[in-house]
């Protein structure tokens, strides 16, 4: 699936009564490719539009495992230390866990007979590794149109009406967040569920 569309951007605005007469195309394009898919890929530490190639420094931990910054992992390219005790590119010592982002020795240094192949270290373990998927997943792709949205809604809070209905359309509230406060924190809320499971906090370099 490709990134949203600007027509199904479009359509989700038009419920919240954004028009094309309020809101330009161009606008939506540029908040979606240079504001909002940037920001995901960040957050996610991956890419959805094609492979890509990483070289990242680790700390060796002293086991046998070691966890990438990035998943899925598509391919391990090279592994080697550095430091003093550097040896070459032994990346056929190790198995990938790709959906995990895990690299495994494939024999245990528990075992007796080898010595831990990630051997505690800083920034010891130099990893160059291929991440990244060729589209967006459809759940990736919802989240980006209710990120841009929200962005939206922003923007147009800004100069228009908007806010929570207080007393019989009456009065508004406008909330922390300003105008459109309840939409625009149920789009970025859903949103970040919605990437929830692309993402990882766990950093080794």
């Amino acid at each position: 699936m490709s990134s949203p569309s600007i027509e199904s951007i479009r359509k989700l605005l038009e419920g919240y009564g954004i028009i094309n007469t309020i809101l330009g195309d161009d606008w939506i394009s540029d908040c979606r490719d240079n504001e909002i898919i940037p920001h995901v890929n960040e957050i996610t530490r991956n890419v959805f539009t094609g492979e890509e190639t990483v070289t990242e420094y680790y700390n060796g931990n002293g086991q046998d495992t070691l966890i990438l910054n990035r998943r899925p992992v598509n391919e391990i390219v090279s592994i080697a230390h550095v430091g003093t005790a550097a040896i070459g590119n032994f990346s056929n010592a190790v198995e990938l866990i790709s959906a995990e982002g895990i690299i495994k020795a494939r024999d245990s240094y528990s075992e007796g007979v080898y010595s831990p192949i990630f051997f505690k270290g800083n920034k010891n373990i130099k990893v160059t590794y291929k991440y990244g998927m060729t589209d967006y997943p459809s759940d990736v792709s919802r989240a980006i149109k209710n990120l841009v949205a929200a962005k939206a809604l922003a923007l147009i809070g800004a100069r228009t009406g908007g806010g929570s209905v207080q007393v019989q359309s009456h009065g508004r509230n406008y909330g922390s967040h300003g105008k459109y406060t309840d939409i625009r924190k149920e789009l970025v809320s859903s949103a970040y569920q919605l990437l929830r499971k692309y993402m990882t906090y766990v950093t080794g370099g």
